[in-house]
């Protein structure tokens, strides 16, 4: 007996059961998985930071003070 993980989409909050028989996980559709993809596209999603200091380059800024 195997269980199964159930979560939710992260895009519509529907339950969905974790497994190999969705090729759209961690989204329940490809209209959701879309929707995410144009979210983060459109920059209606981002990830918190300062983007000119925390670039790869940003060694070679000078010191803030």
């Amino acid at each position: 007996m195997t269980d199964t993980l159930v979560i939710e989409c992260p895009s519509c909050k529907r339950k969905l059961q974790w497994d190999s028989n969705n090729p759209y996980r961690p989204f329940c559709s490809q209209s959701c998985k879309d929707k995410d993809f144009v979210a983060w596209a459109n920059e209606e999603n981002v990830i918190g930071g300062n983007s000119v200091y925390d670039d790869l380059l940003s060694g070679d800024l000078p010191p803030q003070e």
